[in-house]
């Protein structure tokens, strides 16, 4: 367990703060254990064998082995997609190569689909970015420009829309306002119901997608 407190606390005052939470402290990690206990390794690990890309209806098999690469088309399925890695490299290696792929994977994915959200609706942005991001699904600078988490893959396609439309109205109100979240509304009149979703998200991620 990792605890961030103000350079000036003292460390008996960071000792007593957890003490005192520390029925809590139990509970969430035997609530985390539970959840590990339930997740497919195939999936979860550090070198999965299988990536579900929710958002976009993709699912990749990884073959731990080979040159790294995507290949589509070339299993027993013709519709099969491919990731391979090699096998002999260190685990922090392999989990860098994960990264890359992910927000490599998030660029070509989500590209043409704020593309189309911007031009559907008249806005214009500057630059495009995509992060593996640990708090934020995404942000809109004051120049105009976008950033959003490759880790919006792992949301539901609804959920994921959201995240662009709310970027995107950024771009008429800078703020949180009244009127940003009515603006939000009219492009997506469920959007509450994915901001709920979107906080059990960080949750469900796979192992080597939160690795360091």
């Amino acid at each position: 367990m990792v605890v961030t407190a103000p350079k000036h606390l003292r460390h008996s005052e960071i000792d007593r703060f957890v003490a005192a939470r520390k029925d809590w402290i139990r509970a969430v990690r035997e609530r985390l254990a539970r959840a590990r206990a339930g997740r497919d390794p195939a999936i979860f690990s550090l070198r999965p064998a299988r990536i579900d890309l929710p958002a976009v209806g993709e699912t990749w098999r990884v073959v731990h082995g080979q040159a790294s690469g995507e290949l589509c088309g070339q299993g027993p399925d013709t519709a099969e997609l491919l990731l391979q890695l090699p096998a002999n490299e260190p685990i922090e290696a392999v989990v860098w190569q994960l990264h890359g792929w992910l927000k490599n994977r998030a660029r070509h994915a989500l590209t043409p689909r704020i593309q189309a959200l911007a031009q559907a609706h008249g806005m214009t942005y500057g630059r495009l970015s995509f992060r593996n991001q640990k708090s934020r699904w995404g942000s809109c600078s004051s120049k105009g420009n976008l950033s959003l988490n490759a880790r919006l893959l792992f949301c539901s396609p609804e959920a994921c829309r959201y995240v662009l439309i709310h970027e995107l109205v950024h771009l008429e109100h800078p703020n949180h306002s009244p009127d940003f979240w009515q603006r939000v509304a009219e492009l997506c009149p469920d959007y509450r119901r994915h901001m709920r979703e979107l906080k059990t998200v960080w949750h469900r991620l796979p192992d080597w997608v939160t690795a360091s």
